[in-house]
C-alpha cells in the first residue's frame, strides 16, 4: 500500500495545520469559518450544547461569534458542514456512517447481543435498552 504523499513535507503541508482554536500545530479534523481545527477542538466543540445566542435555538454550539468569541449554532457561525446523525438527525459528534454516538452504539449493541436472527437476543434485551 502506499501513501499519499512523497514526503514528509507534503504531509505536514496537507495534514496537519496550526488549530485556530487551540493554536497548536496538530491534525486538520476540518475546515470551520475561523480556520483550521484539530480533532481535540472540533469534538469539544461540536459536544458543546445550549441556547444559541444568535437565533435562541437549543443546539449544538460548535460555532464562535467573531465579535465576542460566545458559541453559537453552525447556522450562524456560517458552516457549510452540518453535524447531523443521518439515522436520528440528533446534532453533534458524528462517527462513522455519520452516525451519532448514540445510533453507533445502539448498533454495536445489537451487533453484540445478536441471536442470529438480527435481533437482540430477548434475555438481553433489558441489557441492550438499561443505557
Amino acid at each position: 500500500m502506499s501513501r499519499p504523499y512523497a514526503t514528509d513535507e507534503q504531509y505536514e503541508r496537507w495534514f496537519m495545520a496550526e488549530c485556530c482554536r487551540c493554536g497548536r500545530r496538530r491534525h486538520k479534523a476540518g475546515t470551520w469559518p475561523d480556520g483550521y481545527v484539530c480533532r481535540t477542538c472540533s469534538d469539544r466543540a461540536v459536544r458543546t450544547r445550549g441556547t444559541c445566542p444568535g437565533c435562541g435555538q437549543d443546539r449544538a454550539l460548535p460555532g464562535l461569534h467573531p465579535v465576542d468569541g460566545s458559541a453559537i449554532c453552525t447556522t450562524c457561525a456560517g458552516f457549510s458542514q452540518t453535524f447531523d446523525c443521518s439515522r436520528c438527525g440528533f446534532e453533534g459528534k458524528l462517527l462513522g456512517g455519520r452516525l451519532c454516538e448514540h445510533c453507533t452504539l445502539t448498533d454495536s449493541l445489537t451487533a453484540l447481543l445478536d441471536d442470529g436472527t438480527g435481533r437482540v437476543r430477548p434475555e438481553l434485551v433489558p441489557l441492550a435498552t438499561c443505557w
